[in-house]
């Protein structure tokens, strides 16, 4: 389908049935010359144009096997460097594209990586390659702290950005759910009896993610019988003194954070062990079963989730910016790890 006309409609005015339609717009022998004519005239007439992500995919059922001219969908890595997705230093935004293109392949489509800042392209130029190229689908990596929002001609494809929703464009995005990660790390902590947890998170994840871990981790210590909470701590990029200070300060006996490298160097300085001094909860575990006890985000099926859903756009031929953007979260999963007390 395009611009609205269907071959259901084609085949109304034509006065031909569907599956005629579909065989006269595939030039198909066995229609007879002047039908296929009169019907690809009357199908050009009404500027239909076919979907060739669908009709791909169809020939596939139809053979039941890959064929080499698979639609492609464009995974746009928009970091510092054309690597920066693959070899991220998050284990959970690494996993995203792993999971994107175990499901692209698994949906029948070819996933084709590019960096939006190949050569040095402006968004334009960018913009144009992939439409040269035929690409009408576009999954988009998370976005660098404080880098603008990419302004791509969002109005020649379907996109998707994995991300939080953003607040400049209306594209659907897919995310973990950050509040409900640091509010089901809280009830962990009271669940387990400790009364002074602290949040710690680096300055850029404050704007990155909206308030979204403080929003949970203040909720999660309301009430009378609460725990008595410290403001969030945020890192400076000046080392770990001040944090070493102001752990020395609060004395909690339990830290929430995604950050673990510094927090771990702080600890070290203080030679506080994880559980016996200090109860240490991570908002983003690499992977599930590891030491840490908290939250494994689940990066693989945030990435396959955003292609369902890329895919889903392409084969209605949405293009360009909803009028309201959308966001699917995926809610972490508890990982016991051994850094907690045990409950009770």
């Amino acid at each position: 389908m395009s611009n609205g006309v269907t071959m259901k409609a084609i085949a109304a005015q034509g006065g031909v049935t569907q599956a005629t339609v579909s065989m006269c717009l595939a030039n198909n022998p066995r229609i007879p010359l002047a039908t296929r004519e009169r019907i690809q005239a009357l199908a050009r007439r009404l500027n239909y144009q076919p979907n060739p992500y669908l009709s791909t995919l169809m020939r596939i059922r139809r053979l039941g096997r890959p064929l080499k001219e698979q639609p492609v969908l464009a995974l746009v890595c928009a970091l510092q460097t054309a690597q920066g997705w693959r070899e991220h230093p998050a284990a959970t935004i690494r996993q995203m594209r792993e999971g994107a293109l175990e499901r692209a392949a698994l949906r029948g489509y070819r996933a084709e990586e590019f960096w939006l800042h190949r050569d040095g392209m402006s968004n334009e130029r960018f913009s144009a390659m992939l439409h040269a190229r035929g690409i009408q689908g576009l999954l988009v990596s998370p976005l660098p702290e404080g880098e603008p929002t990419p302004q791509l001609a969002w109005r020649h494809f379907a996109a998707v950005c994995l991300s939080v929703p953003l607040t400049a464009l209306t594209l659907t995005t897919v995310c973990n759910d950050h509040y409900f990660s640091s509010l089901h790390v809280m009830r962990e902590c009271r669940r387990r009896g400790y009364r002074r947890p602290v949040l710690i998170l680096r300055r850029g994840h404050q704007e990155r993610f909206q308030g979204r871990w403080e929003a949970g981790y203040l909720f999660g210590g309301r009430g009378p019988r609460g725990p008595k909470l410290a403001p969030p701590f945020y890192l400076e990029p000046d080392g770990t003194a001040p944090l070493v200070a102001w752990l020395k300060e609060r004395r909690p006996d339990a830290i929430i954070t995604p950050t673990i490298d510094t927090v771990a160097e702080a600890l070290a300085r203080l030679r506080w062990r994880a559980p016996d001094d200090v109860g240490l909860a991570l908002l983003s575990c690499p992977q599930p079963g590891d030491s840490h006890a908290g939250i494994f985000q689940n990066g693989r099926m945030m990435g396959a989730l955003a292609i369902d859903t890329l895919i889903s756009q392409v084969e209605r031929h949405e293009r360009g910016l909803p009028e309201q953007g959308t966001t699917l979260m995926v809610e972490g999963r508890w990982n016991e790890g051994r850094t907690l007390r045990p409950p009770g």
